[in-house]
């Protein structure tokens, strides 16, 4: 993988790197707006909408209910009627109780009109059933009354209650049962009356409620009885569990979260007085993300369209970042190609490439300086190999040989008469070589030691530069996206601004409302109702929206705390690569002094081998002074050899050293770069 991302070129590295940035980003981004727009949408679920719907339908239901409430309270409460049925005889008693309930059926129209009533002498039981009066004596012993002697036990003023009787028929009747204020001697009531309903009306009013497609409606007793419910309710299956004792106890109408059969629901219930039971409300919870998670995909969707419009627009965007690193490949090639030291690196960047243009173009120019030293010691060596060739008599060829000959025979007749004197001395001097070779060759080891570590340090600190170039622009991107944050954040402030004033004016609005309503009377209690629920709706935009200012507010001031670690930790970066150039700068003048101490070295203990080759040659010389003539004459035709080669190895060094075009320093012409 290492290998395959160091073939790449730079442009296709800083997309990479770019692009899978860029789609991290994104990513984190949807996935972040994702949690918070859900979490945001149950929460607003769980605390305004589920209670807010359980008390519009217990509203409705209360305003069903109130009449007859109403009516049963008047009727149980006629002190008078019960005076009146004590001073009467019995068979007198129904037509007075008749003649009562027919009262009340013109002022409010019901199907059936009971009253039971407690006198000393005669307890029984009144029933006006759809214009049929029909009457009993109230019996413990009667099914049908059992629930007479259960409400005067209980206490309560009054209750509603489901039940059929043989007056009523089959149909089962919703009971409204109030008792008098006042109560005989046993603590009976004097009267009980009420009205009874059809209980259809009000079931049809629950089962036909609907929150989305499969939100439920339940009417429970306070007991635990489920007297209404869905088909597919779930309330009957977990009726034994520990949520439906939370339901029967939820005082504060928080929404429970519940796990059946591998289905999420969320269920709430409140406590409606007047009917005396729960309503609980159950809605499948993927019902009500679903919008949710559709305007997800949708936001996916686009995010995805626009990371790649970003990812089409990042290569042009890579490729010009990276036009100075091509035209200085590409003058550095035509300058390698035509060998022409006298050109020079021109680019517009003034940042590292800029710098790095400026040392190839110094370099340049040190190697077209010692490109120049080499061919005037070129054109020095072939001079000295001409006169060589000269002294040796290679230059004489065509002249006088004879002279040549005699001028090397004066000279041999006169190193023989030196040979004596000079043996013993030639011996000591040889001793000395040997030593001073060993001891040469030691100090060359110790140069090339020096060199390689110098280099290996060179190339350590350039590495350094490197990676604190890379680093340092790292910082400086991350900085420049935290800055972006800082400003997306304000932009979001300023919508939240925008919000807090609808909801200012929504209240506004509101309270005009309530205003109307009041006016209105009866009839805008209903629209009084609706405007308290638009201002309440108003204060919890209001307090959400401060939440959330506060939150962006935390935010920014986390970014203002980021940028100023990030701009010291660029400053900080910036201080550590000039620290590292500096040292790479005196780091290479190191590697260059290591050279030359290094040739240097090398040159003595060559030249300290041939000082005790020499010397060994001439103590043998001297011994054998025998052979002198023939062992100078020898000498004297290797010395031609060395001469022949020597002018050859000049002549090509010169050739060579032709190949580069080199003019004078600071005469270079600039190599033309590729746009």
């Amino acid at each position: 993988m290492t290998e395959l991302w160091q073939r790449l070129s730079q442009t296709k590295r800083m997309f990479i790197a770019f692009g899978t940035f860029m789609v991290l980003v994104t990513v984190m981004s949807i996935l972040f707006q994702a949690n918070f727009f859900t979490s945001a949408r149950l929460k607003h679920l769980a605390d305004f909408e589920i209670p807010t719907q359980l008390e519009k339908l217990a509203l409705e239901i209360r305003l069903q209910l109130e009449p007859s409430i109403q009516t049963s309270r008047i009727l149980a409460n006629d002190t008078e009627l019960h005076s009146r049925m004590a001073n009467t005889d019995p068979d007198e008693r129904k037509q007075l109780v008749e003649s009562r309930l027919l009262n009340i059926l013109e002022g409010f129209p019901a199907r059936t009109l009971f009253l039971a009533s407690h006198l000393p002498d005669d307890s029984r039981y009144y029933q006006l059933n759809l214009g049929i009066m029909q009457d009993r004596p109230l019996s413990r012993n009667n099914p049908d009354d059992a629930w007479y002697y259960t409400f005067i036990s209980s206490g309560q003023t009054y209750e509603l209650h489901l039940d059929t009787n043989e007056f009523s028929g089959a149909d089962l009747l919703l009971f409204v049962n109030y008792r008098n204020e006042l109560a005989a001697a046993d603590s009976t009531p004097l009267l009980v009356g009420g009205v009874a309903l059809e209980m259809r009306a009000l079931t049809d009013l629950i089962s036909n409620y609907r929150l989305g497609e499969h939100g439920f409606v339940s009417l429970i007793t306070s007991d635990g009885t489920i007297q209404t419910s869905s088909d597919t309710s779930i309330l009957k299956r977990i009726r034994a569990t520990s949520a439906f004792e939370q339901l029967l106890a939820n005082t504060e109408r928080k929404v429970i979260e519940l796990k059946h059969d591998g289905q999420d629901y969320m269920l709430s219930s409140i406590w409606v007085d007047s009917l005396k039971r729960w309503l609980v409300i159950e809605v499948p919870k993927a019902e009500l993300t679903g919008p949710i998670n559709k305007q997800m995909w949708a936001a996916q969707a686009i995010g995805l369209g626009l990371m790649l419009v970003a990812l089409v627009l990042i290569f042009p965007v890579a490729r010009s970042l990276t036009r100075p690193l091509r035209q200085v490949q590409t003058q550095l090639g035509r300058i390698t190609q035509s060998l022409d030291l006298s050109r020079r690196v021109h680019i517009n960047d003034q940042a590292e490439l800029g710098d790095l243009a400026s040392q190839v173009n110094q370099l340049l120019e040190r190697l077209q300086q010692t490109v120049s030293e080499i061919l005037r010691s070129s054109g020095h060596l072939n001079e000295a190999a001409v006169r060589l060739a000269e002294t040796t008599g290679l230059g004489q060829i065509r002249g006088d040989q004879l002279q040549a000959g005699q001028t090397m025979a004066a000279a041999i007749e006169q190193m023989s008469s030196s040979v004596a004197e000079i043996t013993s001395t030639m011996e000591e001097l040889s001793a000395s070589s040997t030593q001073i070779a060993d001891h040469s060759q030691s100090v060359v080891d110790v140069a090339n030691l020096t060199l390689d570590s110098s280099r290996r340090g060179a190339d350590a600190m350039q590495e350094l530069e490197q990676r604190m170039t890379g680093i340092h622009n790292d910082y400086a991107q991350s900085l420049q996206d935290i800055l972006e944050l800082g400003n997306q954040s304000k932009e979001i402030s300023k919508v939240m601004d925008l919000i807090n004033n609808v909801a200012d004016q929504t209240k506004l609005i509101a309270f005009n409302a309530a205003l109307e309503a009041s006016s209105a009377g009866e009839a805008g209690k209903r629209f009084s109702v609706v405007a308290g629920e638009i201002r309440r709706l108003a204060d919890s935009v209001t307090e959400s929206t401060r939440s959330i200012e506060e939150r962006i507010q935390a935010i920014q001031s986390s970014i203002s705390r980021l940028v100023l670690t990030s701009e010291k930790a660029v400053n900080s970066v910036q201080s550590g690569m000039d620290v590292s150039v500096a040292t790479a700068h005196e780091l290479n003048e190191l590697v260059e002094a290591a050279t030359r101490t290094s040739n240097a070295a090398q040159q003595i203990s060559l030249s300290t081998k041939q000082q005790k080759t020499a010397s060994s040659q001439v103590v043998i010389a001297l011994r054998d002074i025998a052979n002198a003539s023939s062992t100078n004459a020898q000498s004297v035709r290797s010395i031609s050899d060395i001469s022949e080669e020597l002018l050859a190895m000049a002549q090509a060094l010169n050739t060579l050293m032709q190949e580069f075009r080199s003019e004078q320093p600071g005469q270079g012409s600039p190599a033309t770069p590729d746009a």
